[in-house]
This record gives structure tokens, C-alpha cells and sequence, in this order.
């Protein structure tokens, strides 16, 4: 009886378990759209971007990756569904952001004088 009732339990685990979907954005590129995407939202939130500007943009980013919307939201469900795992992938955008923020010269002195 014990048997059957842990056979029982196991395959209902088996059932709860995530289901990968089948076409699972690889985990760097994930990392880079997340990136992306929440840099068009922070522009969008802080009024710089109206909206369709930023769905256009979302659409040109998703276009460049070669990856579909409903795609990355599909992984990206997946991906949450790992608690661990994710936010160490949430910590390598930031990371990201981090130094693409570095890399970048001031935008105000790194303008060109419209004087001449």
C-alpha cells in the first residue's frame, strides 16, 4: 500500500514539474533580451518613450534576435519557474546594464556642439 502511494505521489510531482517549452530561448541570449527590454520600459516609464514608440521598439528587438514575443514570454515563464536559477540570470542582466552604463561616455559631453 506504501508502494502505491508513493508511486502515486511520484507521478504527481512528475506532473507538477515545469514543462519545458519546445522552443526555449538559450539562456545568454534570454539574459541579453531582458536586457534590452527593460531598458524600453524604463525610458517608457519615465515618459521618454510614448508607447507606441516603445512597442516598435520591443518589435525591432525581438526581430534582431531572431525570436519571437510569444516565444521569450514562454521562456521567460519557464525560466521563473526556477527561483535560483533565475535570479542569478536576473543578477547577469543587471549586470549587464551595469557595464553597458560604463562603457557609455557621457551623453551630454559626448554630444556634438551645434554651435559651428
Amino acid at each position: 500500500m506504501a508502494c502505491i502511494l508513493l508511486m502515486l505521489f511520484l507521478l504527481g510531482a512528475c506532473e507538477n514539474s515545469p514543462e519545458r517549452p519546445e522552443a526555449l530561448i538559450e539562456e545568454e541570449t534570454y539574459i541579453s533580451l531582458l536586457v534590452e527590454l527593460q531598458l524600453v520600459r524604463t525610458y517608457s516609464e519615465a515618459g521618454q518613450l510614448d508607447k507606441g514608440a516603445a512597442d516598435s521598439i520591443r518589435s525591432r528587438i525581438f526581430r534582431e534576435y531572431g525570436v519571437a514575443d510569444s516565444v521569450f514570454w514562454q521562456s521567460h515563464t519557464y525560466y521563473q519557474q526556477f527561483p535560483g536559477e533565475q535570479k542569478k540570470r536576473v543578477e547577469k542582466a543587471i549586470e549587464q546594464l551595469r557595464m553597458d552604463r560604463m562603457a557609455r561616455p557621457n551623453s551630454r559631453s559626448s554630444q556634438p556642439d551645434s554651435s559651428h
